[in-house]
């Protein structure tokens, strides 16, 4: 069930919740409840919330990004070059001993203990306003596998210190003893500007 929470914050922005994206407790609740077709698909799973605030083109992408919640931490840099925006985003898990950082192409391959992680931005789409791609994260290991999938939209808001990112068919997969599960849902995060420079991760207000 979607959740709408709109609220006001000190600048007067509207705040969102978060879908819970890698390790997250609820999804390994539900996981442990038995279904009884191994393909079942559960529609908008979890704790996502649409955006309700409209592009603008105040701002600019320079800078650095963060998103908090108790479930993750997310920081995008982005930088301009030959006047388009290069994304390098840093996640780290709240929940599990998982996280990693991308490489300015939005790529990262990572290691946990028996599990390989491949993770990438796919970005095919920039420009002075919007940045658009495809998300796709990938952890295998011998028993089991966890795969995010969907499209995204990245947008400033209000007066350019905020951006959304907004999915579009966002599917999560999950495959392991019990057979294969497809969560289907359509998430909208929102970052706030940390600062106009590229600061290092330890400078950010966690």
């Amino acid at each position: 069930m979607n959740k709408r929470i709109y609220g006001l914050t000190g600048c007067g922005v509207v705040v969102l919740a978060v879908l819970l994206c890698a390790g997250s407790s609820v999804f390994g609740q539900q996981a442990d409840q038995p279904t009884t077709d191994p393909h079942e698909t559960f529609t908008d799973f979890g704790r996502s919330t649409r955006k309700v605030i409209e592009a603008s083109n105040e701002g600019i992408w320079d800078g650095t990004w963060y998103y908090v919640s108790r479930d993750a931490r997310m920081v995008m840099w982005i930088k301009t070059e030959d006047g388009l925006p290069r994304v390098k985003f840093r996640f780290l898990s709240n929940q599990a001993a998982e996280g990693f950082e991308t490489d300015w192409d939005g790529n990262a391959k990572y290691s946990l203990p028996q599990s390989e992680g491949n993770f990438s931005l796919n970005i095919k789409k920039r420009d002075a306003d919007v940045i658009e791609g495809h998300w796709d994260w990938r952890l295998e290991s011998q028993k089991s596998s966890r795969e995010e999938q969907g499209d995204y939209r990245m947008y400033r808001t209000g007066d350019g210190r905020f951006f959304v990112i907004d999915f579009s068919d966002f599917r999560k997969t999950l495959k392991g003893k019990k057979g294969t599960r497809v969560f289907k849902t359509h998430p909208a995060w929102t970052f706030q500007k940390a600062s106009k420079r590229l600061v290092l991760w330890d400078e950010l207000p966690f």
